[in-house]
């Protein structure tokens, strides 16, 4: 029962689980800072090292064999203030964080932007935007995350 309750905490199975909360579905690309909740839950006793907060870029390129995909982090905080969550126990957390869009050639008007498309759809390329919320807990190889996926507007 021993190594078993062991690998179940490695997992983090029955460990700590995150929830995102709060959050818009869109994001203004001249905007600069997000707000937001994470909500914590855990069936066990755990210690939790530290938060880290994000907003993710993700563009993958390519098809089948020649896909690729490359994350980019535009904005992010870490509290390192580690605490104890008991079982049964759920906790709520702000957070706050700064972000900046890159403008991209696609994003630009007239031909300049016209020919940004044309590359990115040439290329396959798709554009995904998520803000993150990952708890480092002692003792787990796979850390809990929560993503809350959003669009990006003018």
């Amino acid at each position: 029962m021993g190594l078993l309750s062991t690998v179940k905490g490695w997992l983090n199975i029955g460990g700590v689980k995150v929830k995102l909360e709060g959050l818009s579905p869109t994001l203004s690309r001249s905007g600069d800072t997000i707000n937001g909740k994470v909500h914590l839950a855990s069936k066990s006793d755990k210690q939790v090292l530290k938060m880290t907060y994000a907003l993710v870029m993700e563009t993958t390129t390519g098809k089948g064999e020649e896909k690729k995909t490359k994350k980019s982090v535009l904005g992010q905080s870490i509290n390192k203030e580690g605490f104890e969550i008991k079982a049964g126990e759920e906790k709520e957390m702000d957070f706050q964080f700064t972000y900046a869009i890159p403008e991209t050639l696609k994003d630009k008007g007239g031909m300049l932007g016209a020919m940004g498309k044309l590359g990115a759809f040439a290329n396959s390329e798709k554009v995904k935007y998520y803000i993150s919320a990952c708890c480092d807990v002692k003792g787990t190889a796979l850390d809990p995350e929560a993503k809350h996926e959003v669009t990006i507007v003018a």
